[in-house]
């Protein structure tokens, strides 16, 4: 059974959502997204879209008609000043988390959150203060040598797996967990990750293994290397290692109508996430996002 199909069997109140509120997220995203480019431009900082939101750009100018998030990346110097650039010059209206940023991290990257806003999904706790979000991923440096990348990316992706399973684990109660665990496939896909939670949540709670995470990544940071990667990427830490002239310099692109950078090499780094990017995927391949609540705020 997808699951889709058991979210679909439970009783728990979620739902899609609806065509006009999809609307007016992507709308909220992008007075996000405008303001990180204004914040950027006048402190000289990098920014890019990636992953799906660079996708959505080359082949349909703007989002994927069926998505409703937005993913950006920066190298990882510009990425460490942009919380606090970013909260001084919009104090009322942002918060910024994620590992390195919060003393509590959920996540191992930057959540640029908007005030007075909610986005609840079944993966979210009241205590998370699920507010509608842009990710922001940091451009990792990594070593030139295949063997020291090797045990870096090994030890990187060990310590992102570790963190996830503890938050698993510590939030097991979770709607999203329990709902898998009624079933007998979605137990046995669990059930390893449970136990390696509990495990390590022993020595340490999730959120200090996202720092722990965090900090690891960037040991190369002031190193002059020729490979980058994006390890908490959709590809994790191997699968978004790239040549440095794949992401710089960014070249402009329109993204609904605002005037984006993306990967300089756009072609190299999709085909690597994705293979044929520009194959529009049957609607039974499109990815579904269900929401508990949502409000937009004033």
């Amino acid at each position: 059974m997808t699951l889709v199909e058991l979210l679909l069997q439970s009783n728990y109140p979620f739902r899609e959502l609806s065509e006009d509120e999809s609307k007016k997220l992507k709308g909220v995203l992008l007075e996000i997204y405008s303001d990180i480019i204004e914040v950027c431009e006048k402190n000289n900082l990098s920014v890019m879209l990636v992953g799906g939101s660079a996708l959505g750009a080359v082949r349909h100018n703007g989002y994927i008609p069926w998505d409703d998030d937005l993913d950006i990346a920066m190298p990882r110097c510009d990425y460490n000043n942009l919380p606090s650039l970013l909260t001084q010059m919009f104090p009322e209206k942002y918060d910024c988390t994620g590992a390195g940023f919060s003393e509590k991290p959920e996540l191992g990257f930057i959540k640029v959150q908007k005030k007075g806003t909610l986005l609840k999904t079944l993966n979210e706790s009241d205590e998370e203060n699920p507010c509608i979000a842009i990710d922001v991923f940091p451009i990792e440096k990594v070593p030139n040598n295949r063997l020291i990348r090797f045990f870096h990316g090994f030890i990187v992706n060990i310590l992102l797996y570790v963190s996830v399973c503890v938050k698993l684990y510590e939030k097991k109660e979770s709607p999203f967990t329990q709902i898998l665990l009624s079933d007998e496939q979605g137990k046995k896909s669990l059930k390893k990750r449970l136990r390696f939670g509990h495990f390590f949540s022993l020595i340490h709670h999730y959120p200090v293994w996202y720092n722990k995470c965090d900090k690891k990544v960037q040991k190369y940071a002031n190193k002059e290397t020729k490979l980058v990667s994006i390890p908490t990427g959709r590809g994790h830490y191997f699968g978004e290692i790239q040549p440095r002239s794949v992401f710089f310099p960014p070249v402009k692109h329109d993204f609904e109508g605002i005037e984006s950078n993306i990967p300089n090499n756009y072609d190299k780094y999709l085909s690597a996430l994705y293979g044929d990017y520009m194959q529009i995927p049957p609607v039974e391949k499109r990815e579904k996002h269900f929401i508990v609540e949502i409000d937009f705020g004033k």
